[in-house]
């Protein structure tokens, strides 16, 4: 059974560094295990959103706990009245939940190993570099 490692969180973080220069873009990154651990985290360049590095991780964490990358949570959720779901879980989880896009779980031969979260662009940059650099590592 396959675990989230340091060296394999490192691989994820590299990947998602290399997708952000190429965008031209710096970025906060967390790679989450599949607890929602933070395993290995980064800060690119003068980042200087003051809440990115809690944002980045929010968005592992999410995408771990839904299984699925966190825009996909925010599409599924965002028609309800007053977003009360939205609002109401991040209520509960206070630094844990962020139905944003930028977050993507990281699934291997069809198991969980943990998640990826992005922030510091926009929402479409951040989407963008998450699921682009995950899917470029499971072509590998």
């Amino acid at each position: 059974m396959a675990k989230m490692t340091l060296e394999l969180a490192e691989e994820y973080l590299r990947a998602a560094k290399e997708k952000a220069k190429e965008m031209k873009v710096d970025m906060f990154i967390a790679v989450v295990d599949e607890m929602g651990k933070l395993v290995a985290f980064a800060r690119m360049g003068e980042t200087s959103i003051g809440f990115g590095e809690k944002i980045a991780m929010a968005k592992a964490k999410t995408a771990v706990a839904y299984k699925r990358d966190t825009k996909d949570t925010m599409d599924r959720y965002a028609n309800y009245p007053g977003n009360y779901f939205i609002t109401g879980m991040a209520g509960l989880y206070p630094n844990e939940f962020w139905a944003g896009p930028g977050g993507v779980p990281i699934i291997l031969n069809g198991q969980l190993l943990g998640g990826l979260g992005v922030s510091g662009s926009t929402p479409e940059n951040d989407h963008k570099c998450a699921t682009e650099s995950i899917a470029h590592l499971q072509r590998k």
